[in-house]
């Protein structure tokens, strides 16, 4: 009885619409299974199709902790943009699906590549 009081109030469908929201955890680790403090973690929403997603802003700037991991906001849930900048490391960029209610994300850092050049010395 009392769900449909809740159902005949102007606005009702506004909460069976309301978005679900993902709190979730970065943890950063180097190929070794080390954290890696003071990462600098970058968190945007994408929105659009699939093959057109496109950043939507506001963007969440983060560091890691000694323990290599960042709390974020709760976000909506769909698809995100993680990127991970380490002195040291390779910069890491995924998208991830945010599904779940709470999610925890590890991102392994690899270290820089040798750079190739075709000018011979």
């Amino acid at each position: 009885m009392l769900a449909a009081l809740v159902a005949a109030l102007p606005g009702a469908g506004l909460l069976v619409a309301a978005k679900q929201w993902t709190t979730l955890r970065i943890l950063v680790r180097d190929e070794q299974g080390r954290p890696v403090p003071r990462a600098s973690v970058i968190v945007r929403q994408l929105t659009g199709k699939k093959k057109k997603l496109k950043r939507k802003s506001p963007a969440y700037e983060l560091k890691t902790s000694n323990e290599g991991s960042t709390p974020v906001p709760p976000l909506p849930r769909g698809a995100i943009l993680i990127q991970v900048i380490s002195k040291g490391f390779q910069t890491h960029g995924a998208e991830v699906a945010l599904t779940e209610p709470e999610q925890t994300e590890t991102i392994v850092l690899k270290p820089p590549s040798d750079q190739v050049s075709v000018h011979k010395e």
